[in-house]
């Protein structure tokens, strides 16, 4: 099955003013270009990581959710991806945007039942997220080695694998490893069926 992306508008319920919760709701994603923002996360296995620490490397920040429905063919295709690059110099860090103890074990699961390899990291509260203006999952930045961001890409649909291979290998200096698709395999921006759109408004409690 062909995935197609899942957005999500993510909306904060500020109670000191209005001000602060409009400028949330009309955050724009960090687009190539931008510095990319330090923070500092802790793994599922308790380990604590800062992004700064893999300065000098290229770092892929993988922004998901387990109940988007293909979260797992997700996983699958950025493990082979960091499977394929670690050795030139990615690195690659997912961040689950799941909520309470729930998400959690749900989390923990996904990540025991696919074998991933790679740190996965838990993002309740959108601090991460709001740092980098996700407003769309699944959501990938892929930081240079200068510590900007190289590339940006939100949803998940056909050609992914290849477009997110190439930014990759681009910000690695590498030649891109995913085989280009043939001409007569090509399918036509128009002839593709419209890619579903999930709104999911996200309320923080008082």
């Amino acid at each position: 099955m062909i995935p197609r992306a899942c957005l999500l508008t993510l909306v904060l319920l500020i109670a000191a003013t209005t001000a602060p919760a409009q400028d949330d709701a009309g955050r724009q994603p960090l687009q190539p270009g931008a510095e990319a923002p330090d923070f500092t996360a802790t793994t599922l296995e308790g380990v604590p990581l800062r992004l700064e620490q893999w300065q000098g490397k290229v770092v892929v920040l993988n922004f998901f959710i387990t109940w988007y429905r293909d979260a797992a063919d997700h996983l699958d295709m950025m493990e082979e991806l960091q499977d394929t690059y670690s050795q030139a110099g990615m690195r690659l860090l997912s961040i689950s945007l799941d909520e309470g103890s729930r998400g959690r074990d749900q989390v923990t699961e996904l990540v025991r039942e696919k074998q991933v390899a790679h740190p996965v990291v838990l993002d309740p509260e959108l601090a991460i997220a709001q740092l980098y203006g996700v407003r769309a999952l699944p959501a990938i930045f892929v930081i240079g080695r200068d510590g900007k961001v190289a590339y940006y890409n939100e949803g998940y649909s056909e050609g992914d694998e290849l477009r997110l291979s190439r930014a990759i290998a681009a910000a690695l200096g590498v030649e891109c490893a995913v085989p280009e698709p043939e001409a007569a395999q090509t399918v036509e921006p128009e002839t593709q069926e419209p890619e579903q759109i999930c709104h999911c408004f996200r309320q923080k409690e008082q």
